[in-house]
C-alpha cells in the first residue's frame, strides 16, 4: 500500500529541541483549542479512557492530569537507529505483562521517536504516525496497589487543519497560522492505564460499547496493547545494555532556568543511540570465507529475561542482539525491516 500523498511526514526535532517541544505540547493542553478538541473526542465516544462525568468536565480533567505529567516528566530521545531495533524486539514480549514500578526508567516520562515506534491508517486513508509517549501517575484513577497511565502522542496532521481553514475561505498563509494556532506539533491520539503486575489484559470486544474502567485490570485497545508492548520494548532499551548507550543532553542556562520557574523538570535530556563499544567476534561460524562485510550490525535482536547477581540467583528483562555481523570499527547500520505492531504501510512513493 502506497503512503497517501497527504500524510502527514514525521520531521523530529534534535534532541536539544525537546524541551521546548514539551513546554509548547504541555501549555497547549491549557488552551482552547485542545479543549475544544478533547470534549468533541470525547462526546464521539473516542479514546480508551472516558472519565464518568460530562465531556465537558471530562475534557478538563483529562487534560490537566497530562499536564501535570508532562511537566513532571523526565525527556528521554530515541535515535531512528535504536527505534528499529525496538520495533524488532518488541514481539519477544508478548508474554511478558507484569509490568513493575522497577521497569520503567523514570516515575515519570516523555519519551520522543526519531522514527514512528507506531503507525495506522485512518478512516480517510492517511496514514498516522505515533512518534511519542508519555506516562505517569493518574489522579483520574486509583488502586490499592496504583499504575501508571500512559499516553501515546502522534505527528499532527497539519495539512488537514490547512484544508480546513482554506474551505472556510483563508488564504494560504491565513490557513498555516490558523492551523498552528490550533494544535501543537503533536496531539494526543490514545491511552493506555495499566495497574502494576496486571497480568496479560482482556482487550474488550468493541462491539460490546463502553465498559466502566476498572482500575484493578489494564484499559487499552486492541492496537494500543501493541503500542504498549513496543514502549515495554523501549524502556528495557535504557538500561544498560550491550546494544545502547545514554548520554545527556544539558539545557543551556537560560533555558534551563525558564523551565524551573514554569515548574517544569528541566534535568538533562537522555539521549538513547546505538552502542559503538567494540565488540569481540562479528562473523558467524560457519561463514562462506571471501564473504566481506563493510558494516556492523545486530541480527535478530530480541529481549531476553537474563539471570544476574550473585549467584544469579536474580533476572531482569534485557536487550540482546542475536549476534553482531561486521567489522567491530565500521559503520554501525540498523536494517529497516522490522515487525510493525499496526497495520503495514509501504513507505516506498507510488509508482
Amino acid at each position: 500500500m502506497s503512503q497517501p500523498a497527504d500524510s502527514p511526514v514525521w520531521e523530529p526535532p534534535l534532541p536539544r529541541q525537546l524541551p521546548t517541544l514539551r513546554e509548547h505540547l504541555a501549555g497547549h493542553l491549557r488552551s482552547e483549542p485542545a479543549y475544544l478538541f478533547t470534549m468533541a473526542a470525547l462526546k464521539a465516544g473516542r479514546g480508551t479512557i472516558r472519565p464518568d462525568t460530562s465531556p465537558e468536565l471530562g475534557a478538563a480533567l483529562l487534560l490537566e492530569d497530562e499536564h501535570q505529567r508532562l511537566r513532571h516528566a523526565q525527556l528521554f530521545y530515541v535515535t531512528a537507529d535504536i527505534t528499529t531495533l525496538i520495533r524488532q524486539a518488541a514481539p519477544s514480549l508478548k508474554d511478558e505483562w507484569g509490568i513493575q514500578p522497577h521497569d520503567i526508567p523514570a516515575q515519570t516520562g516523555f519519551m520522543l521517536f526519531a522514527d514512528p515506534m507506531a503507525e495506522y491508517v485512518r478512516e480517510d486513508g492517511v496514514r498516522i504516525d505515533i512518534v511519542a509517549v508519555s506516562w505517569g501517575e493518574t489522579d483520574l484513577l486509583s488502586s490499592s496497589t496504583g499504575g501508571l497511565w500512559v499516553t501515546f502522542w502522534s505527528a499532527t496532521d497539519f495539512t488537514a487543519l490547512r484544508r480546513l481553514a482554506r474551505a472556510a475561505g483563508a488564504n494560504p498563509r491565513e490557513a498555516d497560522v490558523m492551523a498552528r494556532s490550533q494544535a501543537a506539533e503533536l496531539t494526543w491520539d490514545n491511552e493506555v492505564y495499566m495497574p502494576w503486575g496486571a497480568g496479560r489484559p482482556e482487550v474488550p470486544d468493541p462491539g460490546d460499547g463502553v465498559r466502566a474502567v476498572d482500575p484493578r485490570r489494564t484499559a487499552a485497545a486492541k492496537t494500543t496493547l501493541g503500542w504498549l508492548q513496543t514502549v515495554h520494548a523501549a524502556w528495557i532499551f535504557c538500561t544498560p545494555n550491550t546494544l545502547t548507550e545514554t548520554s545527556e543532553e544539558h539545557l543551556p542556562r537560560t533555558q534551563r532556568i525558564r523551565a524551573e520557574r514554569a515548574g517544569h523538570n528541566a534535568t538533562p535530556v537522555r539521549v538513547v543511540s546505538v552502542s559503538r563499544k567494540r565488540v569481540r567476534s562479528s562473523a558467524r561460524p560457519g561463514e562462506p570465507s571471501g564473504r566481506t562485510v563493510s558494516v556492523r550490525f545486530p541480527v535478530a535482536p530480541f529481549i531476553r529475561n537474563q539471570a544476574y547477581g550473585p549467584g544469579r540467583q536474580f533476572r531482569r528483562l534485557t536487550p540482546i542482539a542475536g549476534h553482531w555481523r561486521g567489522p567491530a570499527d565500521a559503520p554501525v547500520r540498523i536494517s529497516k525491516t522490522v515487525n510493525l505492531v499496526d497495520t503495514p504501510v509501504d513507505r516506498r512513493p507510488a509508482s
